[in-house]
């Protein structure tokens, strides 16, 4: 029998040679008296505060010695409780992949601006099913190769089954491949006809190029009569696809292109650009440009330049008023929304949008606010569930957007109207006499 030997020559030993802690044993030990004798013993020396020094070692000891044994014996186990839900358990993640700094970065923020108006009334409203709905937010700063970056890590890390964006073509065409492959869910907000065949996964609440050309190009034509134009445009695939598809649609209706040229995006001196084409003396110059078409306005008056200028959707900016002033007066350009519609759904997207950020929307907040809203219609039946999604996706017919009845075609193209508009006292407005 093994013995445990306290300091002061009495001994302890495990019932039966071995531990026993988990069976009943009384203590799980016995107390052998020794030399000293009982514990009840007077010590040598007869003073009674030996014996109570002595009663109270022989306890601690013993307690002692039972934590021991006890941390040798093996513990019965008990059920663990249910482990409660997490946070993360309790959301529904989504991506957006947009423009948040650089050149760009202003369409980015607006863009933002409509997708968190949107999730915090869907959230409030109950969101995904009871779960609340969160935005994993990356900047591509408009550069292709950050957005391919960017898609990777939203669909490898975070495992989102939808990515909202981007707002820039080049990042559009980069990210779709990625989408393909891992069956991942786009909602672009970009207009290059090339997205169109860019893959199944692959929907935008945007209208194509082609789809807000074919408005504009006959009304330049029928009602304001123009035949010869000339093209300055951005060098990237939203401008190149521009200028090709206005090109081929205003030659079909008799009209003639007198130049075509390109220019990097952010450059700010377009005079030698301008110096040509006042030599060509074109009754319009047609630019799908983002903040540039600042720039080309300001120093085309500065030449003498007297035709109609023609913009792009991205003309309607604050930031181009601010840099071409009174030189943007009477620009036209084709757009998706209207600020000032009477539509009862307008009056109220703009009041929730005024009482959160201090001003009215403008366009491309408003297609976030719709196609947030439309996503979330799609998680609400298919979960994560991407290829449920896109299927639900093809599916929708004339949603009630703040940008008009909303569907989406074969090629996940949007359908949706178009107005044109102009630039009239420093403000965005409806062309006078344009009803789509």
């Amino acid at each position: 029998m093994h013995s445990i030997w306290t300091k002061r020559g009495a001994s302890l030993s495990k019932c039966g040679g071995k531990c026993t802690c988990c069976d009943g044993c009384d203590g799980g030990e016995q107390v052998v008296k020794g030399k000293q004798g009982s514990r009840g013993e007077t010590l040598k020396g007869g003073s009674k505060m030996h014996t109570k020094h002595w009663k109270n070692w022989t306890i601690g000891a013993v307690v002692l010695i039972m934590v021991i044994m006890l941390a040798g014996c093996p513990q019965k186990r008990t059920s663990q409780p249910p482990t409660l839900p997490t946070t993360k358990q309790q959301t529904i993640k989504i991506g957006a992949v947009l423009p948040l700094s650089g050149p760009s970065a202003q369409y980015g923020k607006w863009i933002q601006e409509g997708l968190e108006l949107g999730r915090e009334e869907i959230n409030s409203q109950g969101g995904i099913n009871g779960k609340q709905l969160e935005i994993i937010y990356e900047d591509d700063q408009a550069q292709p190769r950050m957005a391919a970056s960017a898609m990777q890590k939203l669909v490898t890390t975070d495992k989102v089954p939808v990515v909202f964006g981007s707002w820039a073509s080049s990042c559009v065409l980069a990210q779709a491949p990625i989408a393909e492959r891992t069956r991942t869910v786009i909602m672009a907000i970009a207009i290059s006809p090339k997205i169109r065949d860019a893959g199944d996964y692959t929907f935008r609440i945007q209208p194509d190029a082609r789809y807000y050309l074919r408005q504009l190009v006959p009304f330049v034509c029928d009602k304001l009569k123009i035949r010869r134009v000339c093209i300055l445009y951005v060098n990237n695939d939203f401008g190149v696809d521009q200028a090709k598809v206005f090109q081929m649609e205003f030659e079909k209706r008799g009209g003639k292109v007198l130049s075509s040229e390109g220019f990097t995006q952010g450059a700010t001196d377009f005079r030698a650009q301008l110096s040509k084409i006042r030599v060509l003396n074109p009754e319009a110059v047609f630019m799908p440009a983002y903040t540039e078409a600042g720039y080309i306005l300001k120093q085309a008056r500065e030449l003498g330049i007297k035709a109609q200028f023609i913009g792009s959707v991205p003309f309607e900016n604050p930031d181009i008023l601010k840099i071409a002033g009174k030189t943007a007066e009477g620009v036209i350009y084709p757009h998706h929304f209207d600020p000032d519609s009477p539509d009862p759904l307008v009056r109220e997207y703009q009041r929730k949008y005024v009482k959160k950020y201090g001003r009215k929307s403008e366009g491309f907040a408003a297609l976030a606010y719709d196609g947030i809203r439309i996503i979330a219609e799609t998680l609400k039946k298919c979960g994560n569930d991407a290829t449920c999604i896109k299927d639900a996706l093809y599916k929708v017919k004339d949603f009630p957007g703040v940008t008009g009845p909303t569907s989406f075609d074969d090629h996940g193209d949007v359908v949706k109207p178009i107005v044109i508009k102009t630039v009239r006292n420093g403000a965005f407005v409806r062309y006078e006499g344009n009803t789509q």
